[in-house]
This record gives C-alpha cells, structure tokens and sequence, in this order.
C-alpha cells in the first residue's frame, strides 16, 4: 500500500491549490490522534475524537475560520478510515487539516471562505521498546519558542519554532528536544507535552503565551488525582529541573514516556507514574478512549 492515504474535501487525491491559505500562509490548524479496527465487532475506534473535535471548534472559533459541520467530519472520517482497512491496515495514525481555504493575494481574508478541509491516515509508527521500559534521553533545543498569548494552546500550521528545533541534532541518542520561552521557562517539546512530580505531586508549564495543549496533557491533568496527590501548572525555570525526581513526556500518540536524563540530571520512574502508564495500557481503559465510527 502506499505510505499514506488523503481525502481532500471528501475525494480522494493528494493534492491542494497552490492558493491555499494553508500554504502561503499557514492560516489553519491541525489534529493528530490514533485509530484501530476492532476486529471482533467489525468497528473502527478513534482514540479521544470528541477531544479533539472539541479543540477543532475552539480553534476555528479563535481563529475565525467557518467550522465545518460535525456531520462533515465524521463522514469524512469514515471514507478514510474504511478506505485504509481496505488498504490493508488494522490501525494507524489520523491526521486532520482545515485551512481557512482557497484566497486571492495579501493576509485580509473573505469572511465567508470555504475551508479546506483534508484528511491523511498513515501506518503506525512503533515506537522502540526499549524507550517505554528505560525512558528516552532528551535536550534543551537554542531555538526559542514562539511567543502569542491568542494561540498559545492550538495546533495551529505555523509550526516553524517546531521545524527549526528539531533541526537542532541528529544523534538518535536524543528522543525530544525541549523548548524555551525567552524568560527560560519550559513550555513544552517539539512533539509533547512534559510533566515533572516531586513527593507525589505532579507539575507541568503553563501553556498561556506559546505552546500545545495536547490532548494527552489534558487527559492525564484530569485523571493524575487517581495517581498523585495534585497537580499544578506552573512556570518551570530551565534551572529548577535538578529540584524535580521525575520528567515525563505526553502526546496522542506515544502516550506517556518517561525520561531518563536531561542535560546532566538523571530522573528515576515513581510507582505513581508507572500506575499511570498502566492505566492506559489496560485494554479496557483504551476501549474507553475509542470513539466508534
């Protein structure tokens, strides 16, 4: 099969036009979650599809683009999800793109323009399973975070911070690199969200100026109360990271991996976070998570 399927407005093509606000100016925004085909039940589940729908709506309505109808969506959904089963795949990675759509020349934008909206299923990566039972390595990447109060926490396309970071290093030794604000607070990695605990209480940055609120950050703050003693967002300062015991890492697709080192601080895995990573591992809690199409 090939390395990818997409649905471009409901037809199958791979292909946009090139004036796309999308691509001349990174006016949209994106979703990645994962899917797997039930077997047994003949049903395809979509892992936290009314999160993610959620951050969809927030996300057109912060940044004014004319949200497509739910109807929409799930149809559009179920055509490439069928499609890749029929392709040959049991589960995989879902990827949404809505960009605010075709326009003419210059950033002023028409009101009622018809977003693009595109969707893209890719085989699973496998994560190594060395990382899930050692941790990962991780650094602190010289690129700077961008900085906007009115997007901190969406997935929006103008990702280049991201790009620029994970340009940074090749050695494979490193799994994530790990962003700055321009006051040294840590905010997040190129691909996650990160977590520290100390004494049972777990901390995260604050996502209020730059930023992912990922959807796995969000699901692990709102169960951590079954595993830690709290939680607390905070402004984390590169050079607190030696008064933490624990650093982990979240997003939709990996889940939850711990970390091993930073710079020359060596974390250890707390009990609380192994019960976590658990938690969602169980074969009913991730039946839980499953939206059926």
């Amino acid at each position: 099969m090939r390395k990818y399927i997409s649905l471009i407005n409901g037809k199958f093509s791979n292909t946009v036009s090139v004036l796309d606000r999308g691509l001349s100016y990174g006016d949209g925004l994106f979703e990645t979650m994962s899917w797997i085909y039930i077997k047994d039940r003949n049903r395809i589940g979509v892992e936290f599809w009314k999160r993610h729908l959620e951050r969809i709506k927030k996300s057109c309505f912060l940044t004014k683009i004319k949200m497509p109808s739910i109807s929409l969506l799930n149809n559009y959904k179920k055509t490439i999800l069928q499609k890749s089963i029929n392709n040959g795949l049991q589960g995989g990675i879902l990827k949404i793109l809505i960009t605010r759509g075709v326009g003419g020349r210059g950033y002023k934008f028409e009101k009622e323009i018809s977003p693009t909206v595109i969707f893209l299923s890719f085989p699973m990566v496998k994560l190594d399973q060395g990382f899930l039972k050692k941790g990962v390595n991780v650094r602190f990447c010289k690129s700077p975070i961008f900085i906007n109060s009115q997007l901190a926490g969406l997935k929006h396309l103008n990702r280049m911070d991201s790009v620029m970071a994970r340009s940074e290093w090749e050695d494979q030794k490193y799994f994530e690199g790990i962003l700055l604000d321009d006051s040294d607070n840590i905010i997040d990695g190129t691909m996650t969200n990160i977590f520290f605990s100390k004494n049972n209480i777990l901390y995260t940055p604050l996502i209020g100026k730059s930023g992912i609120n990922g959807i796995m950050r969000q699901v692990v703050i709102e169960k951590s109360s079954l595993f830690f003693d709290k939680v607390r967002e905070i402004n984390i300062k590169k050079n607190s990271i030696e008064s933490f015991d624990e650093m982990f890492l979240t997003n939709s697709l990996i889940k939850i991996i711990s970390v091993k080192k930073l710079l020359k601080k060596n974390f250890k895995k707390s009990e609380s976070t192994r019960k976590l990573i658990d938690y969602f591992c169980e074969e009913k809690q991730k039946n839980k998570n499953l939206e059926l199409v």
